[in-house]
């Protein structure tokens, strides 16, 4: 197929995407905005200028640290409830138009608290935010997980848990907490440490999925499953090094959620063509195909799948397979349904 034709055809599937970052996924016209109207922008700089610090630039950047400088920029406007808000609803609005019609929205809501918001107006704005995009296309749904950040410790990650119990899925007529998450350094924070929340996590009824094996090796993964029993692992690259945990992970039907262009860029994989999406699928292990953090990561979801047929040879068949066996990850409670096509 050609480029054109990849991109058509990916155009007609409905995508799931299951591992997105609310702060790495803002519009930059959107933060451009804010800055001009809280700064009145930054002297001496112009939108392209301000747009490097938000986007990846092969050019420039190299390091995981030049990927995570990025994330800096955006919390500055997003401690105000209203702004809160309207990026939730850019954010559903931009997964649409790129043919996302089931959206998981990670957020970690301490650090959107410096102006003063507790954490269930944080995700109160999500979902309102997520929800009133919702209500406007009724084949498009969301949920939130919750994410608790490593370097704070497992007391403040059983703290977070009961702050957002009240905002859980059951308990809204639409968008709610699905789901909770640990995310930042693996070296420093092992899983062990988080074993209290996650049983609080599974206590609550909430669904369980853990960033490892991204910038640790497949021991962070194995502990992930011993300690902390999440039905997802976010990245988990370093899986495709143990054949026995991948063996394991198929077995017990441990989803990976796969982040392509991400993964090179923090240093995951060193090259993409390396990357080892094609091993874990042939060991049977389900994988969710996803975007990380778009505007950071400078892709969208369809052209994550592009790159996997370009660079893996899938053919029309498997990538209707990966983006069906991403719906059936979801942590959404009435499940996916998204209708996929037949392809011989």
């Amino acid at each position: 197929m050609t480029p054109q034709e990849r991109r058509e055809f990916i155009r007609t599937l409905p995508l799931a995407e299951l591992h997105r970052h609310f702060d790495g996924s803002i519009r930059p016209e959107t933060l451009w905005e804010l800055s001009e109207k809280y700064y009145s922008a930054v002297p001496g700089l112009d939108y392209e200028q301000f747009r490097h610090y938000l986007q990846w630039d092969d050019s420039l950047d190299n390091t995981l640290l030049d990927y995570l400088d990025k994330f800096h920029v955006p919390l500055q406007y997003t401690q105000f409830y209203d702004n809160i808000m309207r990026i939730a609803y850019e954010l559903a609005e931009d997964a649409y138009a790129d043919g996302v019609r089931l959206l998981e929205l990670r957020i970690n809501p301490l650090i959107h608290r410096r102006a003063g918001l507790s954490t269930r107006q944080v995700i109160h704005a999500t979902r309102k935010g997520l929800g009133r995009f919702g209500a406007q296309h009724p084949d498009f749904r969301a949920g939130i997980i919750v994410i608790a950040m490593r370097s704070h410790g497992g007391n403040m990650a059983r703290i977070l848990l009961r702050e957002v119990i009240g905002e859980k899925e059951e308990f809204h007529d639409g968008v709610g907490v699905i789901g909770f998450d640990i995310a930042g350094p693996e070296s420093p924070f092992p899983p062990i440490l988080f074993r209290d929340a996650y049983a609080l996590a599974g206590t609550m009824g909430l669904k369980k999925t853990a960033h490892a094996g991204e910038s640790e090796g497949p021991e962070r993964i194995w502990e992930a499953l011993e300690y902390l029993g999440p039905q997802r692992i976010g990245h988990g690259t370093s899986a495709g090094r143990d054949p026995e945990l991948m063996r394991r992970l198929a077995r017990d039907g441990i989803y990976l959620e796969v982040c392509l262009s991400s993964n090179v860029q923090t240093g995951a994989v060193a090259d993409l063509k390396d990357h080892p999406l094609p091993r874990f699928l042939e060991a049977g292990i389900k994988v969710a195909l996803c975007t990380d953090n778009p505007t950071v990561s400078s892709t969208t979801l369809s052209r994550e799948y592009e790159l996997a047929m370009e660079l893996f040879g899938f053919s029309e068949r498997d990538i209707v397979e990966l983006a069906r066996m991403s719906g059936q990850g979801t942590f959404l409670a009435a499940g996916c349904h998204c209708a996929y096509p037949d392809r011989a």
